[in-house]
């Protein structure tokens, strides 16, 4: 018999590690998820995308960066974040990361 805790990834690992620390509430605010989205993961029972879950806890707790073609090197998950933002012309740095976000960036998941 296998022992799953040891054949988890690191981002689950990490994600246990974090909820031993703090909260479970803390780590979900801290993550963009709600307690019972994170209460879920750690069982085993999410139906959702873990890709963007453990995405979000390898940039947040594991260090992850994207280079980005306006913004230089940054933290994945703030790529994420800026991939949702939606146009305007306020600032002349947004509306390049909105263009660069939509015109073939590598790190873009933008599907249009």
């Amino acid at each position: 018999m296998t022992n799953l805790i040891h054949d988890e990834p690191l981002w689950l690992k990490e994600l246990r590690s974090q909820c031993q620390k703090k909260p479970q509430s803390t780590v979900a605010k801290e993550m963009g998820y709600s307690p019972a989205v994170i209460n879920q993961v750690l069982g085993g029972k999410y139906k959702g995308s873990l890709d963007k879950v453990s995405k979000m806890v390898c940039s947040l707790y594991l260090g992850e960066t994207v280079i980005c073609p306006v913004m230089g090197e940054l933290a994945a998950h703030r790529c994420q974040q800026n991939q949702q933002e939606t146009f305007s012309a306020t600032n002349p740095i947004r509306v390049r990361r909105y263009r660069a976000c939509r015109s073939g960036c590598i790190n873009s998941e933008i599907q249009e």
